[in-house]
This record gives C-alpha cells, structure tokens and sequence, in this order.
C-alpha cells in the first residue's frame, strides 16, 4: 500500500491540477515544518513547491497577507485558522501578543494552536499564555515550551522506532513517525520526558501495527523491548 509520503505527494500533485494552489502551498509548508523528513521526499515536495511558486505569479502577483488579515482568519473555520496559523508562524509573534493570547484562550483549532505554540517557543517569548481546549485548561510560560524536535522524549521514541523499524519495514517507519509527530505536536505546550519515549513509539507502533498487519510487528517488537 502506499507510504505517506506517497499519498502526500499525490495530494499536492492532484491540488496543482486543480488550480487549488493555495491549499498545496499550506500542505507543502506543514510538511517542511515537521522535525523529520526523507531526503527524497524533500527534494520532490520543494520542486512542487517551485511549480506552486510559478503558477501563482503567471495568475496573479505575489502579495502577502496583512497582519490583520491573518488574525481575522484565525477567527474563521478549521481551514482557515491552520492557514493564519502557518503564515503566523514565520513571523515576529511579538508585534500581535494580545491577539494570539485571546485566541488560544478561546478552544481553537488544536492543530492551528500547536503550530502557534511551537512558534512561540522557538521565538523565546517569555509572556504567559493560557491555552484552553475540550474544557481543559493550561497555563505556561513561552519560554518554557520545549519545540518538538528538542524533546527529549520525541527524540528517545524516534530512535526507538529507527531500531525497531528501518531496515525491515521503512513504510510501518514512516507510518509511525507521522502519528508520533502529530502525538507530540497535540501535547503542546506540555511535551514528553526523558524515559517516556520507549513507551510513547510503543503505542505508536501498536497502532500502525494493529491497522498493517493485526498487531505482528508490535508483538515481535514489544517481546524484545520489555525484556
């Protein structure tokens, strides 16, 4: 069956064909985002980003969105809080704190708030924040985030999935990568300790085993890493 990141590419492919430029370039920028990403895989995804570019110019010139316009569509639906969200992220998050504070207050899109967080942490900005969500409640300090790919425990149940995974089955690899990164980023602006991570890849690989393969690969792999 095909991998993710076939799938992936396919989607971004099908979108340029359909003239729904906008939406490949948000896919394609999610992508180079994550902490981990295949060397081919890359290399393919930043020459569709490349053909984005140029079918936008020869449509319409280049402009950016204000400011204000993207905090008004952090106010919109799912879609369009991820797009504000993935164009807020490159920004200095310093010049509209009031703003982002009002917003992760009020249960937005989650993924929309993890890609803000992660932003706020890699910025350094010390200001405290309350994050609300589903009910829940969680209150931090921006500089005390650790991003994704600095945490301790992401980094343990990565190598956990390598050791377990590459060279006998690079695709249930990639599978379990992707649940493990969009785990990590949803715990945002908590993150997993060191001595989780062998733990967290387990449930991980449980997953993708269970749906691949009935559970075999996790019962070879979990007979191993419990002893």
């Amino acid at each position: 069956m095909p991998g993710y990141y076939d799938e992936t590419l396919e989607e971004i492919e099908s979108l340029i064909r359909s003239d729904a430029y906008d939406d490949a370039r948000f896919i394609i920028e999610r992508e180079l985002r994550m902490p981990y990403i295949p060397a081919d895989f890359e290399s393919k995804i930043r020459q569709l980003a490349k053909d984005v570019r140029d079918n936008i110019v020869k449509e319409k010139p280049v402009h950016e969105d204000t400011l204000e316009t993207l905090l008004r569509k952090l106010k919109g639906n799912e879609k369009s809080q991820l797009a504000a969200a993935s164009r807020l992220s490159e920004r200095n998050l310093r010049n509209c704190m009031d703003s982002i504070k009002d917003y992760l207050n009020k249960d937005p899109c989650p993924e929309a708030a993890a890609l803000l967080i992660e932003a706020i942490a890699e910025q350094e900005i010390s200001d405290e924040f309350v994050y609300r969500h589903n009910g829940l409640t969680c209150e931090f300090y921006g500089d005390s985030v650790i991003p994704v790919y600095e945490s301790k425990g992401f980094l343990e149940a990565d190598a956990c999935l390598k050791k377990w995974l590459e060279n006998d089955n690079p695709s249930m690899l990639e599978m379990a990568r992707t649940l493990l990164i969009h785990e990590v980023y949803m715990l945002l602006p908590l993150s997993y300790d060191e001595g989780e991570g062998e733990d967290l890849a387990l449930r991980m690989l449980e997953n993708v085993s269970n749906m691949i393969d009935e559970g075999e690969t996790y019962r070879q792999v979990i007979k191993t890493a419990k002893q």
